[in-house]
């Protein structure tokens, strides 16, 4: 479903969806020989900079951090510049020997009216915290993720909305774990609160802002999948940076 905002908006190609870039620029360094230098001198190559290891993902606060669990190894950070805003900057982390190394960092959307604590149903805004990530599905068969992967040709076609375009946005899912019951398919409409929405998902992109979920295009979400481990223990931590640097 479409807001009054989506014409102004398709020049941008973004997505829609349910209730539910950074281009990284390639430096070019270009060697001047010094004054009467051969052109066939050889210079010896440069040593690369030694990594540099982080303990916690830079601007993500203490109060943020601490909802993460120690033995977490994958981290996915959805963070927007306002509170009020559709797009976001969804990166990728993952620990290894005590270090965080940023992945990929790639240009997202979410729920059309940005973000909430508790978002409600047809709030059209996606839910701020830290959430563990267990269970994927779709209507197309598992892409090569280890994660719980729920097949549903039928369960995940269109939801039910009036999509006028050719995008399946649920080909692939991977649910957020905000209210919702855990182990369950994505599409399990049992939610543990009736008071707050729930449904909300990583998907594939459509043509506009979404209901409250966050999309990516079809092969971001692919390798993401298939990046997710389930003994990582996953999670996301999503919402505006003043929120989540708290």
């Amino acid at each position: 479903m479409q807001s009054g905002r989506f014409a102004r908006r398709l020049s941008r190609v973004r997505g829609t969806a349910s209730n539910c870039t950074v281009i990284t620029a390639a430096l070019l360094l270009t060697f001047v020989p010094a004054a009467g230098a051969s052109a066939e001198t050889e210079v010896p190559a440069a040593d690369p900079p030694p990594p540099v290891c982080l303990e916690s993902v830079p601007g993500i606060g203490p109060t943020t951090w601490s909802k993460v669990p120690l033995l977490s190894t994958q981290l996915i950070v959805a963070v927007s510049t306002s509170r009020r805003t559709d797009e976001n900057t969804f990166q990728r982390w993952e620990k290894a020997a005590g270090c965080w190394t940023q992945v990929s960092s790639w240009w997202s959307l979410n729920g059309f009216n940005g973000w909430h604590e508790r978002p409600w149903t047809g709030s059209l805004r996606s839910p701020i915290g830290v959430f563990s990530l267990t269970d994927t599905g779709g209507r197309l068969r598992n892409p090569g993720t280890s994660m719980r992967y729920h097949y549903g040709p039928k369960r995940y076609e269109r939801g039910g909305y009036k999509i006028s375009y050719p995008v399946q946005l649920y080909n692939y899912v991977i649910a957020i774990n905000y209210n919702r019951r855990i182990g369950k398919p994505p599409r399990n409409t049992n939610q543990p609160d009736r008071t707050t929405g729930s449904g909300y998902w990583i998907h594939q992109r459509g043509l506009g802002s979404t209901r409250g979920c966050v999309s990516l295009t079809k092969s971001q979400l692919v390798t993401t999948l298939r990046w997710l481990q389930p003994t990582a223990l996953p999670h996301i931590i999503m919402g505006p940076t003043r929120s989540v640097s708290s």
